[in-house]
């Protein structure tokens, strides 16, 4: 948990000091994920398939095969801040903020840091998912392609 807080507080100072640095997003298509669980379940599942889409300005929904083996259903908003690069070619960091379902409890809110590396039109996400009760931390890898 704390080191969940303390990633948390990391991105949110990078994100404040590259502020003048903020992407417009485009829209984009995206995978599902792969995940890997900090508590290294083996019933967990790592090859989250599912399917993807960025509209132009940020907002995003998706479904996915989830990690306890459910169809989850996404939405939110994603921002992205340039931390070095060009339009075309850049490592970012970002954040997306929004619901999913399909887990145990219901309709989950979500506040996602990520790290993106944008080599256009393809993008690929770090996305880390923070302790939430007693589930684990998850770190999941997504492609995106921007048209």
């Amino acid at each position: 948990m704390t080191k969940a807080i303390a990633l948390l507080i990391l991105v949110a100072s990078l994100l404040s000091m590259n502020a003048h640095a903020s992407v417009e997003l485009g829209p984009a298509i995206a995978t599902g994920f792969e995940s890997w669980h900090s508590n290294n379940r083996d019933d967990l599942n790592p090859h989250n398939t599912g399917i993807g889409l960025r509209v132009a300005g940020g907002w995003t929904l998706g479904s996915y095969y989830n990690s306890i083996r459910r169809w989850s259903v996404y939405a939110g908003y994603e921002w992205q801040w340039r931390l070095v690069g060009s339009d075309d070619h850049a490592l970012r960091i970002g954040a997306v903020t929004g619901a999913v379902s399909g887990y145990k409890g219901g309709l989950k809110a979500l506040v996602l840091p990520e790290l993106v590396v944008a080599w256009k039109p393809v993008e690929v996400a770090v996305i880390v998912i923070p302790r939430y009760t007693k589930d684990p931390i998850t770190v999941a890898l997504q492609l995106r392609y921007n048209f």
